[in-house]
């Protein structure tokens, strides 16, 4: 009986050991679950933050919960897994738009439609928010050596820069890393913020970004617990996002310069997807287009001149220098062979109406392969240039393709992985075309995907473009926030370059923008199916390139290699104090 009651007795004690373990494990999980939600509210800020909703200030605090989850963690299993969740939310609840493709996939049926973009969607969503992850992995090693060592203000406020260099770093990989997908990077959130992006043209998107990022790291940096530290450590950076700001709003206020005047007409005609590649609609759509750009030529320009009693009255749209088609306009590669009657019905258009067009348009050419007896057809994503007779005066054709929609990565070794209906080649050189009427000008002309690569789009201003271009189809994504996160970009290629921006895009936003990232140009909307646009623009001949457009991302990788040997200084230290800790302990 004595043992039996001994036995229960340890019994007893043992349960209530278990019992309190458990107790003391439960506030554990709640913390472990309070970071991952705070991880997850950074993803969210993220997404509202972002150019498809527009919430742009939000930007300026979006990492700050994730930043002070970091500091509750100790192990880099779990400041991976905070970072994976943040770009899990960002990316899922911005890219859902890669999923609803599944109509245009084209594969066979709609099953294996919904599971290629499925999957597209899921696969790129889970590799972007790698980065994010990576990046948590180093403001965990800063903080740790925070923790560990008695610093002053200065290390503490280089350590500031130091994450956001590592994040701007990492956004430029991105830009380049399997083929790219520069789609959302943090500076494009602020392209309704014209002061803040100013700074592009020496620093290009990544610098705002970078400025961005330095701004939630310092506030994050407020929440320590040595307030003179924190305060003072925070001084060099604020003055940092400051100076950004203030050199933003000088540039503002200077005066725009123009040598010329030219006259521009958009034409995007918005022709939904469903009917663009139908063979049946070839025929309408064409009529529908002659339509419109008569109607440009007979439009009013959106632009007010006075007259000689100082009455303001519209200026002629008469003469336009040139009209514009979006990206494959015409789906059907009227311009391959020889005359037909489509090039006549444009060449008749062109004559009467005195005025030059430019126009997206798939294009054929037969090309000899080593190898093979007979040449191979090979098609380009083209831009034709045409005079007031129909003649070709430049063409352009697209040289970095969409991977999966344009072609097939891997084609050659894995030819029957996706069945495509129509696979475009590169382009081979960056064109651009004399503006018609005006000997001394040049236009570059970036088309869809292209425009969201900055290192791409200088190309054209340093082979001597005085405008840019950016004709492209958006129509693939319907009502979802792809065509406006599309458009974001537009302002940071003209504030990059100093150069004007004209956009027109069938199913997206057509407009004009100015040198400075300003919309100087109504609006007009995928759904405006019979909008036309028409507008003087100043021009400025040979003006001098700005440093983005002459180094292209000399800062982010100049903040990646910074990044890598800070990071690596910072482990080989790490690995010296624990090898020293341990000997220390062995004695």
């Amino acid at each position: 009986m004595k043992k039996f009651y001994s036995n229960k007795s340890t019994e007893s004690q043992q349960t209530g050991e278990i019992t309190t373990s458990e107790t003391k494990s439960q506030p554990r999980i709640r913390k472990k679950w309070l970071l991952i939600a705070l991880a997850a509210g950074s993803g969210l800020l993220s997404i509202l933050s972002n150019s498809g909703v527009g919430v742009w200030p939000l930007a300026w605090v979006a990492w700050i919960p994730l930043l002070l989850a970091l500091k509750e963690v100790n192990t880099w299993k779990s400041a991976f897994l905070l970072g994976y969740v943040n770009g899990l939310i960002q990316y899922l609840g911005t890219l859902y738009w890669i999923a609803l493709l599944a109509p245009f996939a084209e594969t066979g049926n709609i099953f294996t439609n919904w599971l290629t973009t499925g999957t597209g969607y899921l696969v790129m969503s889970g590799y972007l928010s790698i980065y994010p992850a990576v990046f948590c992995l180093v403001v965990l090693l800063t903080y740790q050596r925070q923790r560990s060592h008695s610093i002053d203000f200065i290390p503490r406020s280089l350590a500031i820069f130091q994450l956001a260099a590592v994040w701007t770093g990492l956004e430029w990989v991105s830009e380049w890393m399997m083929s790219g997908f520069p789609w959302i990077s943090l500076g494009y959130t602020q392209w309704q913020n014209l002061p803040s992006i100013q700074i592009a043209s020496i620093f290009g998107v990544h610098g705002v970004s970078f400025v961005l990022m330095l701004f939630n790291v310092l506030l994050a940096t407020l929440f320590d617990s040595n307030w003179q530290v924190r305060v003072r450590a925070t001084i060099p950076p604020f003055s940092v996002v400051c100076a950004s700001l203030i050199f933003g709003w000088i540039v503002l206020t200077q005066p725009a310069k123009a040598t010329h005047q030219v006259k521009i007409g958009l034409v995007p005609g918005n022709i939904p997807q469903s009917e663009k590649w139908n063979p049946q609609n070839f025929k309408s759509i064409f009529q529908r287009y002659l339509s419109l750009l008569e109607k440009a030529c007979s439009t009013q320009l959106d632009i007010e001149t006075e007259n000689l009693k100082g009455e303001s009255q519209p200026v002629s749209s008469q003469n336009l220098d040139f009209l514009t088609l979006p990206e494959t306009a015409f789906s059907s590669p009227i311009f391959s062979g020889g005359a037909n009657v489509y090039v006549h019905q444009l060449q008749q258009l062109l004559e009467e109406q005195e005025t030059n067009l430019l126009t997206g348009v798939p294009h054929y050419v037969y090309e000899s392969q080593e190898g093979k007896p007979k040449p191979v057809r090979k098609a380009y994503n083209t831009v034709f240039l045409l005079d007031s007779e129909g003649k070709k005066l430049g063409a352009y054709s697209k040289i970095h393709l969409v991977p999966f929609g344009e072609y097939t990565p891997f084609a050659d070794v894995l030819p029957d992985l996706i069945q495509l209906p129509t696979g475009f080649s590169p382009g081979r050189g960056y064109e651009t075309f004399p503006i018609p009427n005006w000997p001394e000008l040049r236009m570059g002309v970036a088309i869809c995907f292209e425009s969201s690569f900055p290192d791409l789009v200088r190309q054209f201003v340093l082979e001597g473009a005085d405008l840019l271009g950016i004709l492209t189809n958006d129509a693939w994504f319907e009502n979802t926030p792809a065509p406006l996160q599309h458009f974001a970009m537009t302002p940071f290629r003209a504030v990059e370059n100093r150069v004007p921006v004209f956009r027109c895009a069938n199913g997206g936003i057509s407009c004009i923008i100015d040198q400075f990232g300003r919309q100087v140009t109504p609006t007009i909307w995928p759904n405006d199916k019979a909008s036309v646009l028409v507008h003087q623009l100043p021009l400025i001949a040979g003006a001098n390139p700005t440093l983005s457009t002459r180094w292209g991302n000399w800062f982010p990788i100049l903040c990646f290699l910074l990044s890598v040997v800070l990071v690596a200084v910072q482990v080989k230290s790490r690995g010296i104090e624990t090898s020293s800790a341990r000997s220390v302990a062995l004695l």
